[in-house]
Protein backbone atom coordinates (compact mmCIF):
# COMPACT_ATOMS: atom_id res chain seq x y z
CA UNK A 1 0.00 0.00 0.00
CA UNK A 2 2.73 2.50 0.90
CA UNK A 3 4.67 1.91 -2.22
CA UNK A 4 1.40 2.30 -4.36
CA UNK A 5 0.88 5.99 -2.62
CA UNK A 6 4.15 6.56 -2.87
CA UNK A 7 3.85 6.18 -6.65
CA UNK A 8 0.89 8.29 -6.27
CA UNK A 9 3.04 11.10 -5.33
CA UNK A 10 5.29 10.72 -7.25
CA UNK A 11 2.36 11.14 -10.71
CA UNK A 12 1.55 14.47 -8.78
CA UNK A 13 4.77 15.73 -8.92
CA UNK A 14 5.07 15.12 -12.83
CA UNK A 15 1.79 16.60 -13.46
CA UNK A 16 2.78 19.84 -12.13
CA UNK A 17 5.25 20.33 -14.84
CA UNK A 18 1.81 20.53 -17.04
CA UNK A 19 0.20 23.71 -15.26
CA UNK A 20 -0.76 26.68 -16.70
CA UNK A 21 -1.33 30.05 -14.94
CA UNK A 22 -2.26 33.69 -15.49
CA UNK A 23 -0.59 36.19 -13.60
CA UNK A 24 -0.87 37.21 -10.30
CA UNK A 25 -4.48 38.80 -9.91
CA UNK A 26 -3.93 42.50 -8.63
CA UNK A 27 -7.57 42.23 -7.68
CA UNK A 28 -10.93 40.72 -8.99
CA UNK A 29 -11.27 41.70 -12.35
CA UNK A 30 -14.46 43.16 -13.64
CA UNK A 31 -15.95 39.72 -15.44
CA UNK A 32 -14.99 37.91 -12.22
CA UNK A 33 -16.83 40.16 -10.10
CA UNK A 34 -19.67 40.21 -12.32
CA UNK A 35 -19.85 36.23 -12.40
CA UNK A 36 -19.77 36.05 -8.65
CA UNK A 37 -22.49 38.52 -8.06
CA UNK A 38 -24.88 37.03 -10.86
CA UNK A 39 -24.26 33.93 -9.49
CA UNK A 40 -25.55 34.84 -5.96
CA UNK A 41 -28.69 36.58 -6.98
CA UNK A 42 -28.87 33.32 -9.60
CA UNK A 43 -29.07 30.66 -6.85
CA UNK A 44 -31.04 33.36 -3.97
CA UNK A 45 -28.00 33.48 -1.85
CA UNK A 46 -28.28 36.02 1.20
CA UNK A 47 -24.47 35.97 1.40
CA UNK A 48 -20.97 34.93 -0.03
CA UNK A 49 -17.51 35.60 0.54
CA UNK A 50 -14.30 34.54 -1.82
CA UNK A 51 -11.17 34.48 -1.17
CA UNK A 52 -8.06 34.10 -4.00
CA UNK A 53 -4.09 33.33 -3.14
CA UNK A 54 -1.96 33.40 -6.22
CA UNK A 55 2.13 33.52 -4.75
CA UNK A 56 2.26 36.70 -2.40
CA UNK A 57 -1.02 38.36 -3.86
CA UNK A 58 -4.58 37.77 -2.11
CA UNK A 59 -7.76 38.80 -3.58
CA UNK A 60 -10.57 38.65 -0.98
CA UNK A 61 -14.49 40.46 -1.19
CA UNK A 62 -17.55 39.59 0.47
CA UNK A 63 -21.18 39.64 -1.91
CA UNK A 64 -24.99 40.32 -0.17
CA UNK A 65 -26.04 40.59 3.05
CA UNK A 66 -24.91 38.07 6.21
CA UNK A 67 -28.77 37.73 7.20
CA UNK A 68 -32.08 37.44 4.96
CA UNK A 69 -34.06 41.07 5.36
CA UNK A 70 -31.32 42.63 7.08
CA UNK A 71 -28.97 45.68 6.10
CA UNK A 72 -25.53 44.34 7.43
CA UNK A 73 -23.26 43.57 4.35
CA UNK A 74 -20.87 40.95 3.95
CA UNK A 75 -17.29 41.55 3.52
CA UNK A 76 -14.09 39.78 3.12
CA UNK A 77 -13.86 39.83 7.17
CA UNK A 78 -17.68 38.42 7.90
CA UNK A 79 -17.51 35.20 9.96
CA UNK A 80 -18.89 31.94 8.29
CA UNK A 81 -19.19 28.45 9.40
CA UNK A 82 -15.67 26.49 8.44
CA UNK A 83 -16.96 23.26 9.27
CA UNK A 84 -15.09 20.30 8.09
CA UNK A 85 -12.17 22.55 6.58
CA UNK A 86 -11.99 22.82 11.17
CA UNK A 87 -9.92 18.88 9.85
CA UNK A 88 -6.94 20.66 8.07
CA UNK A 89 -6.34 22.69 11.32
CA UNK A 90 -6.38 19.45 13.56
CA UNK A 91 -3.75 17.55 11.65
CA UNK A 92 -2.06 20.47 11.57
CA UNK A 93 -1.97 20.83 15.35
CA UNK A 94 -0.72 17.26 15.37
CA UNK A 95 2.29 18.00 12.21
CA UNK A 96 3.30 20.64 15.33
CA UNK A 97 3.46 17.98 17.83
CA UNK A 98 4.83 15.72 15.60
CA UNK A 99 7.87 17.94 15.29
CA UNK A 100 8.15 18.68 18.62
CA UNK A 101 8.82 14.93 19.27
CA UNK A 102 5.49 14.93 21.36
CA UNK A 103 3.90 12.32 19.08
CA UNK A 104 4.09 10.36 16.06
CA UNK A 105 2.02 9.66 13.20
CA UNK A 106 2.32 5.84 13.20
CA UNK A 107 1.89 5.74 17.10
CA UNK A 108 -0.99 3.97 18.34
CA UNK A 109 -4.03 6.05 19.20
CA UNK A 110 -4.21 3.89 23.15
CA UNK A 111 -0.98 5.47 23.53
CA UNK A 112 -2.38 9.20 24.28
CA UNK A 113 -6.02 8.17 25.22
CA UNK A 114 -5.48 4.74 27.32
CA UNK A 115 -9.30 5.09 28.80
CA UNK A 116 -10.24 5.17 24.83
CA UNK A 117 -12.16 1.47 24.32
CA UNK A 118 -11.91 0.53 20.63
CA UNK A 119 -14.73 -2.16 19.22
CA UNK A 120 -11.89 -4.48 18.08
CA UNK A 121 -9.10 -5.80 20.03
CA UNK A 122 -7.16 -5.64 16.60
CA UNK A 123 -7.63 -1.53 16.11
CA UNK A 124 -7.23 -0.82 19.76
CA UNK A 125 -3.53 -2.28 19.30
CA UNK A 126 -2.98 -1.25 15.91
CA UNK A 127 -5.27 1.92 14.95
CA UNK A 128 -3.10 5.01 14.94
CA UNK A 129 -2.87 8.64 14.68
CA UNK A 130 -2.73 8.50 11.30
CA UNK A 131 -5.24 6.07 10.72
CA UNK A 132 -7.90 8.18 12.53
CA UNK A 133 -6.64 11.45 10.72
CA UNK A 134 -7.49 9.50 7.08
CA UNK A 135 -10.58 7.96 8.13
CA UNK A 136 -8.97 4.79 7.55
CA UNK A 137 -10.04 3.06 10.43
CA UNK A 138 -13.15 1.38 8.48
CA UNK A 139 -15.67 2.60 11.71
CA UNK A 140 -18.80 3.46 10.43
CA UNK A 141 -19.64 7.52 11.01
CA UNK A 142 -22.30 7.67 13.09
CA UNK A 143 -23.46 11.25 13.16
CA UNK A 144 -26.48 10.85 14.53
CA UNK A 145 -24.96 10.01 17.63
CA UNK A 146 -23.74 12.84 18.37
CA UNK A 147 -25.74 15.40 16.02
CA UNK A 148 -29.50 14.51 17.35
CA UNK A 149 -28.61 13.61 21.20
CA UNK A 150 -27.47 15.76 23.79
CA UNK A 151 -24.39 14.06 23.91
CA UNK A 152 -21.17 15.40 25.17
CA UNK A 153 -17.62 15.10 23.65
CA UNK A 154 -16.44 13.03 26.44
CA UNK A 155 -19.89 10.70 25.88
CA UNK A 156 -18.82 10.61 22.59
CA UNK A 157 -15.67 9.36 23.30
CA UNK A 158 -17.14 6.59 25.30
CA UNK A 159 -19.73 5.43 23.00
CA UNK A 160 -17.28 4.97 20.00
CA UNK A 161 -17.02 1.18 21.70
CA UNK A 162 -20.35 0.92 20.39
CA UNK A 163 -19.33 1.22 16.26
CA UNK A 164 -19.72 -1.14 13.89
CA UNK A 165 -17.16 -1.62 10.92
CA UNK A 166 -18.18 -0.03 7.40
CA UNK A 167 -15.43 -1.62 5.80
CA UNK A 168 -12.00 -3.69 6.40
CA UNK A 169 -9.67 -1.35 8.59
CA UNK A 170 -7.07 0.44 6.37
CA UNK A 171 -8.55 -0.47 2.98
CA UNK A 172 -11.41 2.13 2.36
CA UNK A 173 -11.45 5.54 3.34
CA UNK A 174 -15.09 5.73 5.92
CA UNK A 175 -15.25 9.81 6.32
CA UNK A 176 -15.86 10.20 10.20
CA UNK A 177 -16.37 13.18 12.42
CA UNK A 178 -16.40 10.75 15.63
CA UNK A 179 -12.33 9.71 14.39
CA UNK A 180 -11.45 13.27 13.62
CA UNK A 181 -12.47 14.02 17.27
CA UNK A 182 -11.06 10.69 18.73
CA UNK A 183 -7.99 12.29 16.95
CA UNK A 184 -8.21 15.69 18.21
CA UNK A 185 -8.54 14.57 21.57
CA UNK A 186 -5.54 12.57 21.25
CA UNK A 187 -3.73 15.61 20.26
CA UNK A 188 -4.56 17.50 23.09
CA UNK A 189 -3.76 15.01 25.54
CA UNK A 190 -0.43 14.83 24.08
CA UNK A 191 -0.09 18.67 24.61
CA UNK A 192 -1.56 18.57 27.95
CA UNK A 193 -4.13 21.26 27.29
CA UNK A 194 -7.26 21.13 26.04
CA UNK A 195 -8.19 21.18 22.03
CA UNK A 196 -9.72 24.89 21.73
CA UNK A 197 -6.82 26.18 23.73
CA UNK A 198 -4.09 23.95 21.37
CA UNK A 199 -5.97 25.39 18.40
CA UNK A 200 -5.79 29.07 19.60
CA UNK A 201 -2.48 29.65 21.33
CA UNK A 202 -0.69 27.28 18.25
CA UNK A 203 -2.01 27.97 15.14
CA UNK A 204 -4.95 31.24 15.61
CA UNK A 205 -2.76 33.57 17.64
CA UNK A 206 0.69 32.71 15.58
CA UNK A 207 -0.65 32.84 12.14
CA UNK A 208 -2.81 36.39 12.73
CA UNK A 209 -5.83 34.82 12.48
CA UNK A 210 -8.47 37.48 13.60
CA UNK A 211 -11.59 36.53 12.68
CA UNK A 212 -11.48 32.88 13.38
CA UNK A 213 -12.81 30.94 16.45
CA UNK A 214 -11.46 27.96 18.76
CA UNK A 215 -14.70 27.33 19.29
CA UNK A 216 -18.01 26.68 17.24
CA UNK A 217 -20.64 29.41 19.97
CA UNK A 218 -17.33 31.84 19.69
CA UNK A 219 -18.92 33.34 16.33
CA UNK A 220 -22.40 34.02 17.23
CA UNK A 221 -21.22 36.58 19.71
CA UNK A 222 -19.01 38.39 17.03
CA UNK A 223 -20.48 41.78 15.60
CA UNK A 224 -19.88 40.68 11.94
CA UNK A 225 -20.92 37.06 11.77
CA UNK A 226 -22.43 35.53 8.78
CA UNK A 227 -26.26 33.85 10.04
CA UNK A 228 -26.96 30.10 8.61
CA UNK A 229 -30.17 30.07 6.10
CA UNK A 230 -31.82 26.94 4.59
CA UNK A 231 -35.19 26.05 2.64
CA UNK A 232 -37.87 25.55 5.38
CA UNK A 233 -41.27 24.23 3.88
CA UNK A 234 -40.32 25.72 0.23
CA UNK A 235 -39.08 28.98 1.55
CA UNK A 236 -35.77 30.35 2.07
CA UNK A 237 -34.92 31.59 5.93
CA UNK A 238 -32.67 32.14 8.75
CA UNK A 239 -32.44 29.49 11.29
CA UNK A 240 -30.82 28.33 14.47
CA UNK A 241 -27.13 27.94 15.25
CA UNK A 242 -26.48 24.34 15.87
CA UNK A 243 -26.26 23.37 18.96
CA UNK A 244 -23.93 20.30 18.94
CA UNK A 245 -20.99 21.16 17.07
CA UNK A 246 -18.40 21.29 20.05
CA UNK A 247 -19.36 17.52 21.17
CA UNK A 248 -16.70 17.21 18.11
CA UNK A 249 -14.94 20.55 18.10
CA UNK A 250 -11.74 18.99 16.08
CA UNK A 251 -13.98 17.56 13.01
CA UNK A 252 -15.70 20.90 12.50
CA UNK A 253 -16.16 24.02 15.20
CA UNK A 254 -14.04 26.45 13.37
CA UNK A 255 -15.33 29.33 11.78
CA UNK A 256 -13.42 31.87 10.17
CA UNK A 257 -13.38 35.33 7.06
CA UNK A 258 -12.68 34.50 3.79
CA UNK A 259 -9.48 37.12 4.48
CA UNK A 260 -8.01 34.47 7.60
CA UNK A 261 -8.95 31.13 5.17
CA UNK A 262 -6.41 33.06 2.54
CA UNK A 263 -3.94 33.10 5.16
CA UNK A 264 -4.50 29.90 5.87
CA UNK A 265 -3.96 29.02 2.32
CA UNK A 266 -0.88 31.26 2.38
CA UNK A 267 0.56 28.81 4.97
CA UNK A 268 -0.11 25.54 3.41
CA UNK A 269 0.99 26.69 -0.51
CA UNK A 270 4.29 28.14 1.38
CA UNK A 271 4.83 24.80 2.90
CA UNK A 272 4.07 25.92 7.18
CA UNK A 273 5.17 29.37 6.56
CA UNK A 274 3.35 32.85 7.53
CA UNK A 275 4.83 35.75 6.65
CA UNK A 276 8.52 34.57 7.66
CA UNK A 277 7.55 32.53 10.61
CA UNK A 278 8.05 28.83 10.32
CA UNK A 279 5.49 26.50 12.25
CA UNK A 280 5.31 23.88 10.66
CA UNK A 281 8.24 21.08 8.93
CA UNK A 282 8.10 21.13 5.18
CA UNK A 283 8.30 16.89 6.23
CA UNK A 284 4.77 17.40 8.20
CA UNK A 285 3.28 19.26 5.40
CA UNK A 286 4.41 16.84 2.79
CA UNK A 287 2.87 14.14 5.17
CA UNK A 288 -0.69 15.93 5.40
CA UNK A 289 -0.84 16.57 1.75
CA UNK A 290 0.41 13.39 0.85
CA UNK A 291 -2.57 10.57 -0.09
CA UNK A 292 -2.86 8.55 2.77
CA UNK A 293 -5.75 5.81 1.52
CA UNK A 294 -7.70 5.67 -2.10
CA UNK A 295 -10.76 6.58 -2.75
CA UNK A 296 -12.80 4.58 -4.86
CA UNK A 297 -14.16 6.63 -7.93
CA UNK A 298 -16.57 6.03 -10.76
CA UNK A 299 -15.90 7.58 -14.33
CA UNK A 300 -19.01 9.41 -14.25
CA UNK A 301 -17.38 11.12 -10.44
CA UNK A 302 -14.18 11.75 -12.74
CA UNK A 303 -15.79 13.06 -15.58
CA UNK A 304 -17.95 15.59 -13.27
CA UNK A 305 -14.43 16.84 -11.42
CA UNK A 306 -12.24 16.61 -13.90
CA UNK A 307 -10.16 14.29 -11.78
CA UNK A 308 -7.82 12.49 -14.93
CA UNK A 309 -5.23 10.30 -11.87
CA UNK A 310 -6.64 9.23 -9.16
CA UNK A 311 -8.87 10.46 -5.89
CA UNK A 312 -7.43 9.74 -2.26
CA UNK A 313 -7.04 11.56 1.36
CA UNK A 314 -4.48 12.79 3.01
CA UNK A 315 -4.46 14.04 6.46
CA UNK A 316 -7.70 16.99 6.72
CA UNK A 317 -7.45 16.97 3.24
CA UNK A 318 -8.66 15.78 -0.15
CA UNK A 319 -5.95 14.43 -2.43
CA UNK A 320 -6.36 14.69 -6.26
CA UNK A 321 -6.33 16.30 -9.53
CA UNK A 322 -8.06 19.10 -11.26
CA UNK A 323 -7.47 19.01 -15.34
CA UNK A 324 -4.37 16.83 -14.12
CA UNK A 325 -3.16 19.71 -11.94
CA UNK A 326 -2.82 18.49 -8.93
CA UNK A 327 -4.99 19.53 -6.25
CA UNK A 328 -5.99 19.61 -2.09
CA UNK A 329 -9.14 20.39 -1.10
CA UNK A 330 -11.95 19.82 1.56
CA UNK A 331 -15.66 21.17 1.79
CA UNK A 332 -17.53 22.00 4.55
CA UNK A 333 -21.06 21.78 5.47
CA UNK A 334 -22.12 23.01 9.07
CA UNK A 335 -26.10 23.44 9.38
CA UNK A 336 -27.07 26.10 7.06
CA UNK A 337 -23.72 27.06 5.34
CA UNK A 338 -21.16 25.86 3.24
CA UNK A 339 -17.90 26.19 2.63
CA UNK A 340 -14.99 24.72 0.21
CA UNK A 341 -11.27 25.21 0.01
CA UNK A 342 -8.33 24.16 -2.64
CA UNK A 343 -5.40 24.70 -3.52
CA UNK A 344 -2.92 24.28 -6.89
CA UNK A 345 -0.05 23.76 -4.91
CA UNK A 346 2.88 23.65 -8.01
CA UNK A 347 1.20 27.46 -8.62
CA UNK A 348 0.72 28.56 -5.32
CA UNK A 349 -2.63 28.81 -5.67
CA UNK A 350 -5.47 29.09 -3.83
CA UNK A 351 -9.39 29.52 -3.24
CA UNK A 352 -12.09 29.61 -1.12
CA UNK A 353 -15.62 29.86 -1.33
CA UNK A 354 -18.07 30.37 1.77
CA UNK A 355 -21.63 30.87 1.19
CA UNK A 356 -24.57 31.07 4.46
CA UNK A 357 -27.04 28.83 3.29
CA UNK A 358 -28.38 25.17 2.04
CA UNK A 359 -30.77 26.50 -0.45
CA UNK A 360 -27.70 26.62 -2.84
CA UNK A 361 -26.72 23.01 -2.58
CA UNK A 362 -23.63 22.90 -5.31
CA UNK A 363 -22.78 26.42 -5.75
CA UNK A 364 -19.76 26.38 -3.26
CA UNK A 365 -17.95 23.40 -5.68
CA UNK A 366 -19.18 25.58 -8.99
CA UNK A 367 -17.57 28.88 -8.02
CA UNK A 368 -14.26 27.23 -6.73
CA UNK A 369 -14.35 25.21 -10.43
CA UNK A 370 -14.61 28.82 -11.97
CA UNK A 371 -12.35 30.68 -9.98
CA UNK A 372 -9.36 28.14 -11.02
CA UNK A 373 -10.12 28.22 -14.55
CA UNK A 374 -10.15 31.86 -14.51
CA UNK A 375 -6.71 31.80 -12.72
CA UNK A 376 -4.91 28.84 -14.52
CA UNK A 377 -5.87 30.37 -17.79
CA UNK A 378 -8.66 27.89 -19.45
CA UNK A 379 -11.45 28.77 -21.58
CA UNK A 380 -14.44 30.00 -19.20
CA UNK A 381 -16.85 27.74 -18.23
CA UNK A 382 -20.43 28.69 -16.88
CA UNK A 383 -19.91 25.75 -13.97
CA UNK A 384 -22.52 28.22 -11.87
CA UNK A 385 -25.29 27.60 -14.07
CA UNK A 386 -24.37 23.93 -14.90
CA UNK A 387 -24.68 23.26 -11.35
CA UNK A 388 -27.95 25.41 -10.81
CA UNK A 389 -29.77 23.14 -13.96
CA UNK A 390 -29.83 20.34 -11.90
CA UNK A 391 -31.28 21.27 -8.51
CA UNK A 392 -34.59 21.32 -9.82
CA UNK A 393 -34.93 17.41 -10.62
CA UNK A 394 -33.05 16.39 -7.27
CA UNK A 395 -35.44 18.93 -5.27
CA UNK A 396 -38.03 16.73 -7.24
CA UNK A 397 -37.04 13.69 -6.88
CA UNK A 398 -36.34 13.81 -3.02
CA UNK A 399 -39.88 14.86 -3.28
CA UNK A 400 -41.70 12.07 -5.18
CA UNK A 401 -39.17 9.54 -2.90
CA UNK A 402 -40.75 10.81 0.19
CA UNK A 403 -44.62 10.87 -1.06
CA UNK A 404 -44.10 7.44 -2.19
CA UNK A 405 -42.31 6.55 1.31
CA UNK A 406 -45.14 7.94 3.06
CA UNK A 407 -47.86 7.33 1.00
CA UNK A 408 -50.79 5.62 2.02
CA UNK A 409 -50.64 6.31 5.32
CA UNK A 410 -53.54 4.72 8.01
CA UNK A 411 -54.29 6.88 11.18
CA UNK A 412 -55.89 4.59 13.53
CA UNK A 413 -53.99 2.34 15.39
CA UNK A 414 -54.09 -1.53 15.97
CA UNK A 415 -52.93 -1.16 19.12
CA UNK A 416 -53.27 0.99 22.16
CA UNK A 417 -50.65 3.77 21.98
CA UNK A 418 -49.04 2.95 25.41
CA UNK A 419 -47.86 0.09 23.82
CA UNK A 420 -45.07 1.50 21.99
CA UNK A 421 -44.17 3.98 24.51
CA UNK A 422 -41.09 3.32 26.82
CA UNK A 423 -37.38 3.74 26.81
CA UNK A 424 -35.03 1.86 24.17
CA UNK A 425 -31.54 1.59 24.81
CA UNK A 426 -28.95 1.91 22.33
CA UNK A 427 -25.14 0.93 22.81
CA UNK A 428 -23.93 4.03 20.24
CA UNK A 429 -26.95 6.13 20.14
CA UNK A 430 -28.24 6.10 24.00
CA UNK A 431 -31.64 6.42 25.09
CA UNK A 432 -34.38 7.03 23.51
CA UNK A 433 -37.77 7.49 24.78
CA UNK A 434 -41.18 7.30 23.21
CA UNK A 435 -43.79 8.69 25.40
CA UNK A 436 -47.48 9.20 25.04
CA UNK A 437 -49.02 12.67 24.83
CA UNK A 438 -52.85 12.82 24.86
CA UNK A 439 -53.80 9.95 21.98
CA UNK A 440 -50.38 10.37 20.06
CA UNK A 441 -46.92 9.87 20.61
CA UNK A 442 -43.40 11.35 20.48
CA UNK A 443 -39.76 10.42 20.60
CA UNK A 444 -36.80 12.09 22.02
CA UNK A 445 -33.00 11.23 21.60
CA UNK A 446 -31.66 10.87 24.82
CA UNK A 447 -32.13 15.12 26.50
CA UNK A 448 -31.65 15.71 22.88
CA UNK A 449 -33.60 16.24 19.38
CA UNK A 450 -37.47 15.60 19.80
CA UNK A 451 -40.21 14.35 17.24
CA UNK A 452 -43.36 13.49 16.66
CA UNK A 453 -45.00 10.28 15.39
CA UNK A 454 -47.95 9.74 13.15
CA UNK A 455 -49.04 6.57 11.92
CA UNK A 456 -48.17 5.08 9.20
CA UNK A 457 -49.07 1.14 8.56
CA UNK A 458 -49.05 -1.84 11.24
CA UNK A 459 -46.26 -0.92 13.80
CA UNK A 460 -44.78 1.86 11.55
CA UNK A 461 -44.55 5.19 11.62
CA UNK A 462 -43.48 8.37 9.98
CA UNK A 463 -41.01 10.58 12.19
CA UNK A 464 -40.45 13.97 12.05
CA UNK A 465 -38.61 16.08 14.03
CA UNK A 466 -39.53 19.35 15.47
CA UNK A 467 -36.84 21.57 14.53
CA UNK A 468 -37.75 22.77 11.21
CA UNK A 469 -34.21 22.04 9.64
CA UNK A 470 -34.57 18.71 11.23
CA UNK A 471 -38.09 18.28 10.25
CA UNK A 472 -37.04 19.14 6.28
CA UNK A 473 -33.47 16.84 6.27
CA UNK A 474 -33.87 14.04 8.49
CA UNK A 475 -37.68 12.84 8.74
CA UNK A 476 -37.97 8.97 8.25
CA UNK A 477 -40.23 5.72 9.07
CA UNK A 478 -39.50 4.60 12.33
CA UNK A 479 -40.62 0.67 13.35
CA UNK A 480 -41.13 -1.51 16.18
CA UNK A 481 -40.88 -4.45 16.87
CA UNK A 482 -44.19 -5.54 18.89
CA UNK A 483 -44.48 -8.56 21.39
CA UNK A 484 -47.72 -9.55 22.92
CA UNK A 485 -48.75 -6.52 24.57
CA UNK A 486 -45.58 -4.28 24.27
CA UNK A 487 -42.45 -3.06 21.91
CA UNK A 488 -39.62 -5.07 22.44
CA UNK A 489 -37.25 -2.93 19.60
CA UNK A 490 -37.52 -0.10 17.54
CA UNK A 491 -35.68 0.68 13.70
CA UNK A 492 -35.31 3.82 11.50
CA UNK A 493 -32.70 4.60 9.02
CA UNK A 494 -31.04 8.43 9.32
CA UNK A 495 -29.16 9.49 6.48
CA UNK A 496 -26.23 7.01 6.11
CA UNK A 497 -27.13 5.54 10.54
CA UNK A 498 -29.07 2.78 10.79
CA UNK A 499 -30.65 2.94 14.26
CA UNK A 500 -31.62 -0.07 16.50
CA UNK A 501 -32.55 0.00 19.91
CA UNK A 502 -33.96 -2.35 22.63
CA UNK A 503 -36.75 -2.19 24.87
CA UNK A 504 -35.97 -1.57 28.54
CA UNK A 505 -38.87 0.41 30.51
CA UNK A 506 -42.03 0.96 29.70
CA UNK A 507 -44.53 3.10 29.41
CA UNK A 508 -43.69 6.57 29.66
CA UNK A 509 -45.89 9.50 29.28
CA UNK A 510 -45.00 13.08 27.99
CA UNK A 511 -44.01 15.50 30.65
CA UNK A 512 -46.44 17.80 31.63
CA UNK A 513 -45.81 21.63 30.41
CA UNK A 514 -44.58 20.18 27.26
CA UNK A 515 -46.31 21.12 24.23
CA UNK A 516 -45.50 19.69 21.18
CA UNK A 517 -45.54 21.46 17.34
CA UNK A 518 -46.88 19.36 14.97
CA UNK A 519 -46.18 19.38 11.37
CA UNK A 520 -47.80 18.15 8.62
CA UNK A 521 -46.23 19.38 6.00
CA UNK A 522 -44.36 15.84 5.16
CA UNK A 523 -45.09 16.10 1.35
CA UNK A 524 -42.10 19.20 1.38
CA UNK A 525 -39.51 17.01 2.80
CA UNK A 526 -36.14 16.97 0.90
CA UNK A 527 -33.38 14.75 2.02
CA UNK A 528 -29.55 16.02 1.17
CA UNK A 529 -27.28 13.94 2.56
CA UNK A 530 -24.97 15.82 4.68
CA UNK A 531 -21.93 15.40 6.74
CA UNK A 532 -19.05 18.38 7.67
Amino acid sequence: MRRTLALLGLLMTLASSEVRCAPPPQGPSPEIDAYLEKARKDWNIPGLAVAVVQGDATMAKGYGVRELGKPEPVDENTVFDAASLSKSFTAALAAILVDEGKMKWDDPIRRYLPDLVLPDPYLAENATLRDFLSHRTGLEPANMMWLLTANSRAEVLRRVRCLKPAAPFRTDMVYSNVGFTVAGEAIAAAAGTTYEALLRDRLIVPLGLKSTTAGYAQAQVMPNHATPHALIDGVQRPIRFETQRDSTAPAGAVQSSAADLARWLRFQLDGGVLDGKRLISEASMREMHSPQVIISTTPEMRAARLVEFFAAYGMGWQVMDYRGNPLLWHTGSGNGQLAFMALIPAKRLGVVVLVNTWAAPFVHGALVNYLLDAYLGYPPRDWSAEALARVPAMLEQARKEWQEKTAGAVPELSRPPASYTGTYESCLYGPIHVRQKGTGLTLQMGEGQKADLTHHHDDTFILMWRDPLFREERSTLISFDLGDAAARKLSMTIGRDQIEAQATLAPLSEPRGHSPRRNSSAAGKNSFGRSM
